[in-house]
């Protein structure tokens, strides 16, 4: 095989901007469109010749016209379509989150256990970015030290009421399954993951339609532990502007604050622990050095995790930027911190998964939540993406 034929499921906005750069992958032929909206399946054909429409996700995966899909559908249908795209013999790729419940998300990884010499990848492209991957170095090389503290304020995912109105699905239990944590924080929370490792056990406060006309939170400030006793706090919202975006990471050799494209590392000359047992100054502090690290490189964004993906099905055993399965572990902790505000109490991890997919059909159940009319917004998707 020297081309995948990739198939798009969901052919909205998201999708939109994952085709553009389709031309630019070697490899790529983008042969067939779902979705259930006629009009987006006629819009995205007529934008690329030759590109088979379908109705309906399903008969995409059975039509033969594909090698692999990519999921960019509303977000209850991602494990779905994965796991049917699995048992189709197909290479997946999945939008962000990859469900709605950890369980749910849990099912498409034991899917791609029975097929594991296909590719089940998630669009977690920010793991991509020099200034993360220069983190990530720091925090697995040692230099940091072993982690005490993370904090994490990001609150720089404002969101209208005019986003929220622009979809009768959007920011509802029943069509989204949630809000902040599950659209657009699913990055951040991957990226914690990603840094440090899942933490143990979770306190959370969240606010339902705290900033907006919505039932779902917009407004959550957690509470982290993990196993070796670092700890942290993680605040995000979508009602703050102007918002924050800043990261702390305290090791016992030193700290780093992450804001922008900038690093600034406070190195300190011996182990903190050490010095604090060892020192016999009262008011002593280990003598520290400040280095300043402006990244370079502009972000790869989505079209680096398509094109890894691609590569991976022609030439098996290229490391994916973000498997299937490790998507998961960002999930689970939105779920986690969304069911200890709803429920007031800590939750571990991993969490009981039966009774957090409970909780939200309750939720669905007994939601007497009236939605705003659907009205058109201007949207603007390069907008939305964190750069």
């Amino acid at each position: 095989m020297d081309q995948v034929r990739l198939g798009v499921i969901g052919c909205g906005g998201m999708a939109r901007a994952h085709i553009k750069y389709f031309p630019s992958i070697p490899g790529l032929r983008f042969t067939a469109a779902a979705d259930a909206f006629a009009d987006n399946v006629k819009a995205v054909c007529e934008a690329s010749p030759g590109v088979k429409g379908f109705d309906d996700g399903m008969k995409l995966i059975q039509s033969g016209e594909v090698d692999a899909i990519l999921i960019c559908t509303p977000h209850y249908f991602h494990p779905e379509l994965a796991i049917a795209g699995l048992r189709a013999g197909l290479h997946v790729l999945t939008e962000k989150p990859v469900a709605v419940t950890a369980k749910a998300g849990a099912q498409s990884n034991e899917e791609h256990a029975k097929q594991p010499d296909l590719v089940y990848a998630a669009m977690f492209q920010m793991r991509d970015a020099p200034l993360w991957k220069r983190l990530k170095l720091m925090i697995t090389s040692g230099q940091m030290g072993d982690i005490k503290r993370i904090s994490w304020i990001v609150t720089n995912w404002f969101r209208t009421q005019a986003y929220y109105d622009a979809g009768s699905w959007r920011a509802t239990w029943k069509g989204e399954g949630g809000g902040v944590l599950l659209n657009p924080c699913p990055h951040n929370l991957d990226l914690l993951c990603w840094l440090v490792g899942p933490p143990q056990t979770v306190e959370a406060k969240v606010h339902l339609g705290k900033h907006h006309h919505i039932e779902v939170e917009d407004d959550v400030t957690a509470y982290l532990q993990w196993s070796n006793g670092a700890t942290g706090t993680f605040v995000t919202s979508t009602g703050d502007s102007p918002g924050t975006d800043r990261l702390e990471i305290t090791g016992d050799r030193g700290k780093a604050i992450v804001e922008g494209k900038r690093i600034t590392f406070m190195h300190t000359y011996e182990s903190v622990a050490q010095y604090c047992a060892t020192s016999d100054e009262a008011f002593g502090q280990p003598l520290a050095d400040t280095i300043t690290i402006d990244v370079k490189g502009d972000d790869p964004g989505h079209r680096a995790v398509t094109a890894n993906f691609i590569e991976a099905i022609l030439k098996p055993g290229t490391p994916l930027i973000c498997p299937g399965e490790e998507a998961l572990h960002e999930l689970e902790l939105g779920n986690a911190m969304l069911m200890s505000g709803l429920m007031n109490q800590p939750v571990s991890l991993p969490m009981d998964r039966d009774a957090y997919d409970r909780l939200l059909k309750d939720l669905i159940a007994k939601s007497t939540f009236q939605k705003a009319a659907v009205r058109q917004a201007k949207v603007d998707l390069e907008k939305s993406f964190h750069k």
